[in-house]
């Protein structure tokens, strides 16, 4: 379902501020048309996305508050997907 959302599978981004928030704001900023209300929903991620910070839980690291840094690998997986 995602990955049919972006361009390309898989993106590298500059951001500044360092967090997942941070990351967020971007994408809805450079994707929002495409993302809107399948990816976003009411400015933030759908409760059916899972989002994953280097293999854990960013929910485990702080949500939107997780810092980010250099090199991170940030993965958006909808909880509903195949094996």
């Amino acid at each position: 379902m995602l990955k049919g959302l972006a361009e390309e599978p898989e993106r590298t981004f500059s951001i500044t501020g360092g967090s997942l928030s941070d990351l967020l704001k971007h994408l809805r900023r450079v994707e929002g048309n495409l993302l809107k209300g399948r990816f976003f929903m009411e400015g933030d991620i759908r409760p059916d996305i899972l989002v994953f910070i280097n293999n854990v839980d960013a929910s485990l690291l702080g949500g939107t508050d997780a810092k980010l840094k250099n090199g991170d690998e940030v993965t958006f997986l909808p909880s509903v997907h195949g094996g």
